[in-house]
């Protein structure tokens, strides 16, 4: 049976009426989810599926807790017994991504993008006060340095590799290893999204959703803000990014979680893994899975790479790697893209 006539009969089933429609969605989704709308009096629900059970268990955990919080997440209305199959609650088609490309940096968009960056704040102290990482958290409890070297790797193996640049595998390993110890060491260690970026933010009635947080963890809350601010293809001025950092730095020192100083040089050590853990999504989903959004992204993320280990405040003691990373800055012809 093909995932229509399953989402047909389970909607039967939850509603004892068969939807009047069920269309398939696109999605941008790095990961195996698919999705549907499902049309019934009027009105709408997503209807979704997914093999990976225990993404799945996460992603139903997290829906649970942070909806009883009253974190701006979809209602999970129900869940087949094999949960593979649920539906949820349908917030729309916009996304802060598509209207920031539509409107670019109006009034509107930086309104809405400091209402994320504000409700974020809130789910990243909540939960990390009380979720239950140890159980649901997939697949680590927490961005600790094992979690941090399989993102090195990552893009080891995806992107730096696919460049054909000849390097020293233990020469990058030792620097790998500083990467990891100064990252898990960080302060302000809360609950951390993952994938915090303007595409995983819906708009409906001028209010922020959040959706694709089952990746969440125990980890340091900078990694989102930092997720938010650098996603290569939102493209924000520097303006508009120091403006909305400032805000959330002012929130984060207000509540004494960090210290000015600790705040600014943590940022920018997040900010670099985390072009890194993109540069390997984008060379795993777009160079050789062939998905143009991905493809697309790669030069504007190597040219927020190349800003970072330029800048004045830039100070990781990783000198192989970084002479590494000029050799594929120089290399990035290969990456351009039509438009």
């Amino acid at each position: 049976m093909g995932h229509l006539e399953e989402l047909n009969q389970l909607f039967v089933k939850w509603k004892n009426t068969s939807p009047t429609s069920i269309t398939a969605l696109s999605s941008n989704s790095g990961g195996p989810r698919l999705y549907f709308r499902l049309y019934y009096e009027n009105k709408s629900v997503i209807g979704a599926y997914s093999s990976d059970l225990r993404e799945n268990k996460a992603f139903f955990y997290y829906t649970t807790f942070f909806r009883n919080a009253g974190v701006p997440v979809p209602e999970l209305y129900y869940v087949d017994s094999t949960s593979k199959y649920y539906f949820l609650e349908d917030l729309g088609d916009l996304n802060l991504l598509s209207l920031l490309k539509s409107e670019g940096e109006s009034i509107r968009i930086k309104k809405l993008y400091k209402n994320a960056l504000s409700r974020l704040l809130e789910m990243q102290i909540h939960g990390g006060t009380h979720c239950n990482f140890e159980e649901f958290a997939y697949p680590r409890a927490e961005f600790d340095s094992q979690a941090i070297l399989w993102d090195l790797n990552y893009f080891k193996y995806y992107f730096l590799k696919m460049t054909d640049i000849p390097f020293d595998e233990q020469a990058l390993e030792n620097d790998f290893e500083v990467l990891a110890k100064t990252i898990s060491e960080m302060r302000g260690q809360n609950f951390m999204f993952r994938d915090f970026q303007a595409r995983n933010i819906q708009i409906r009635n001028e209010e922020v959703w959040f959706i694709d947080y089952q990746g969440g963890r125990r980890g340091p809350m900078l990694y989102d803000i930092v997720s938010l601010l650098y996603q290569a293809s939102a493209n924000l001025s520097p303006r508009f990014r120091d403006e909305l950092k400032g805000e959330y730095k002012q929130a984060v020192l207000q509540k004494e979680i960090y210290v000015d100083a600790d705040f600014e040089n943590d940022f920018h050590s997040i900010l670099f893994i985390r072009i890194l853990q993109t540069l390997g999504t984008y060379g795993f989903r777009g160079l050789i899975e062939g998905k143009t959004y991905f493809k697309e992204s790669i030069p504007l993320a190597l040219a927020n790479l190349k800003n970072l280990i330029h800048s004045p405040e830039f100070n990781l003691e990783i000198p192989y790697f970084l002479e590494l990373l000029e050799q594929i800055l120089k290399y990035k012809s290969k990456f351009a893209t039509n438009h």
